[in-house]
């Protein structure tokens, strides 16, 4: 396959707009965070496009508009089962091999697990989890009432997720950046 960025965007992006509100956003900066953390990288190409569409599995499964972290929860795993389809028809569409689906499948599998176990996985996973560390993802994604309960999902959670040097350097700053700003909302 031939990468084409601008038609993999294009492409992608009707998905999310039956996914949960802020999916596409957050996308956006889950391929910022793969392109700093992968860069140099001969398989880059797969990298961003599992970054892409690793929520496309939300698409058609979550009410729209914000929902509450416990909503979220219980649909997650619905979501999840939905991937691998909509990643197959979507890379399909667009002339990719069967061996990098396969690839980019397991790339997203390691992103809805929260879990890798090689350096690719590893960039994907931190990717997913650093984009997520910041106000606008909070404020996309959740209900305000919702935003001190992620955050301690993150401090419990996130800390044993990140695996790349780079990610575990920023993880702490950008917690710490997050829970300052969600203060700084509460104080006003």
């Amino acid at each position: 396959m031939k990468f084409n960025e601008k038609k993999l965007e294009e492409t992608a992006k009707p998905y999310f707009d039956s996914a949960r509100a802020g999916d596409w956003e957050h996308a956006l900066r889950v391929v910022r965070w793969v392109k700093e953390l992968g860069s140099g990288r001969v398989d880059l190409d797969l990298l961003v496009t599992a970054a892409y569409i690793h929520d496309i599995g939300w698409s058609g499964v979550a009410p729209k508009g914000k929902i509450d972290l416990d909503e979220m929860i219980k649909l997650e795993s619905k979501a999840n089962d939905n991937s691998s389809k909509l990643i197959s028809e979507v890379l399909a569409r667009l002339q990719f091999t069967e061996k990098e689906i396969q690839t980019v499948n397991r790339l997203v599998s390691a992103a809805d697990k929260h879990k890798s176990f090689n350096d690719d996985e590893a960039i994907i996973v931190d990717a997913d989890s650093l984009s997520k560390l910041c106000l606008e993802h909070l404020q996309q994604k959740y209900q305000p009432e919702s935003y001190s309960k992620v955050i301690n999902l993150f401090k419990a959670e996130l800390t044993n997720r990140i695996k790349t040097p780079q990610g575990k350097k920023l993880f702490p700053k950008l917690l710490s950046e997050l829970e300052r700003a969600v203060n700084d909302l509460n104080d006003k």
